[in-house]
């Protein structure tokens, strides 16, 4: 591992993470941040990587991103069972929203030795996410939303039920380990609180043991009254995703 100036912040949380292990073999496990930065984070917890290199979700309470292993604390150390983690998704920060109050250093895997703290006028630099403007309401603007969705390929005998992450008026992002390539055809059926949406459309994006993005295409106009109805009140109660 190279050793990094960038600040990080005490944060003992727990988190899943899944993804493929160096084999391929499928994994999603519990484990905890040690320590948190802008851009990655440092867990502890974890024996199923022996190398780094693999891409894996990292889901915190309601937030999820993708990062990647950048090194793996190897047997027979202090480090043992820990690894360090990157984000891969350019500005995406779901460990809350305060800067750190106290640098943390990263210790180099390699040598064993602390880098040096960064100087103190870094501490507040971009480390919160940038939030958007509430007035912004554009059709397709993304809103944290929990509940449930059955997503099935159309001309399938079966579909699946995942987790809602997000919601638009063009289309959802749902957390699943068995996601479809894109471009597939789906049917979606939305359970919100007490409301259901249906809606066709197609995978637009699929992060694999992680989630999928699906748009919209052809909705009716009572769903539609209903999905403006969920809308209304994410965009007075929830943030944008």
């Amino acid at each position: 591992m190279v050793s990094r100036a960038e600040l990080r912040s005490l944060q003992e949380s727990p988190v899943r993470i899944f993804g493929l292990d160096n084999s391929g073999q499928a994994i999603n496990v519990s484990a905890w941040t040690v320590d948190v930065s802008r851009h990655g984070a440092r867990v502890r917890g974890v024996r199923d990587w022996s190398a780094p290199g693999e891409t894996v979700g990292v889901r915190y309470g309601l937030e999820k991103a993708r990062f990647r292993i950048v090194w793996v604390g190897a047997p027979g150390t202090t480090h043992y069972g820990q690894v360090g983690l990157h984000c891969v998704e350019a500005g995406k920060y779901i460990w809350g929203i305060s800067a750190p109050e106290a640098a943390v250093r990263a210790p180099n895997m390699q040598t064993g030795s602390f880098p040096s703290p960064a100087p103190h006028g870094r501490f507040a630099i971009g480390l919160a996410p940038a939030v958007k403007s509430g007035n912004n309401r554009r059709r397709d603007s993304r809103y944290r939303a929990s509940g449930g969705a059955k997503v099935q390929e159309i001309g399938a005998p079966a579909g699946q039920w995942t987790m809602l992450h997000d919601l638009s008026m063009g289309g959802c992002y749902v957390e699943t380990t068995s996601t479809l390539p894109t471009s597939t055809p789906v049917e979606v059926v939305l359970h919100i609180d007490e409301v259901q949406i249906n809606a066709q459309g197609s995978v637009t994006v699929s992060h694999p043991l992680v989630g999928m993005g699906i748009s919209f295409k052809t909705v009716s106009s009572l769903n539609r009254a209903r999905l403006e109805q969920v809308m209304t009140r994410l965009m007075a109660t929830s943030t944008e995703a």
